[in-house]
């Protein structure tokens, strides 16, 4: 592996300290003296390796995204069956909650509205997800346990969405997580016309393995 500069070293740490800052403070706190502080840098020093505010903000999203997908792809293994695979992809979509990687994301969507670079990364981020949901019901389909009512991509956008709204409201404090994964579940369920209770099960049983971790 080669090793990195000192320079990407560096925009990597301030990177880290705009995650942190709008972990602590949100987006609007975000701002690049704040940012610099977090870092221990002169803002003007900042600015020597990122060219703007947005391009560290749009570091530090992508850093997040990252993380949050890497957590997703660690949760499966090949030898899981496809319903054990979607509850284990469904428990550790939660889990992002754990890390502010979820909070991160979510503090900074709305930026996608106009920034295109802000866009591009909630786009692959959305993909990617839409992708494992339906490589695990596709496998579902040909091991004879999911019996969809809809298209394998239909169902796993569907997924996607379900799951980015509701994790919203875990993190404003109007629903607990294991509200939301039991409609998640339920849901999945529902559209791949499967009993819920071994879903859910697995699920649950997940998300408590997850948060003792």
């Amino acid at each position: 592996m080669t090793a990195l500069s000192k320079k990407e070293i560096r925009r990597q740490q301030i990177a880290a300290a705009a995650q942190a800052v709008a972990a602590r403070d949100g987006a609007e706190g975000a701002t690049l003296r704040a940012i610099a502080a977090e870092a221990g840098m002169a803002a003007n020093a900042v600015l020597y390796y990122y060219g703007s505010l947005a391009e560290i903000t749009a570091a530090a999203v992508k850093a997040s995204s990252d993380r949050f997908l890497k957590k997703l792809s660690e949760a499966v293994r090949g030898d899981m069956s496809p319903t054990v695979r979607l509850a284990a992809v469904i428990s550790a979509g939660s889990a992002g909650l754990d890390d502010n990687a979820s909070r991160i994301l979510y503090e900074f969507w709305p930026h996608s509205l106009r920034d295109t670079e802000m866009r591009r990364i909630q786009e692959e981020l959305t993909n990617t997800q839409q992708t494992m949901y339906e490589e695990i019901i596709s496998d579902g389909i040909r091991a004879g346990e999911f019996f969809p009512v809809l298209a394998p991509g239909k169902i796993a956008r569907t997924l996607v969405a379900q799951e980015d709204g509701l994790l919203m409201d875990v993190l404003a404090g109007t629903a607990s997580t294991d509200y939301v994964l039991d409609l998640l579940g339920s849901l999945a369920a529902a559209l791949l016309g499967i009993e819920p209770r071994s879903l859910l099960e697995q699920i649950h049983f997940r998300n408590g393995s997850l948060l003792g971790s």
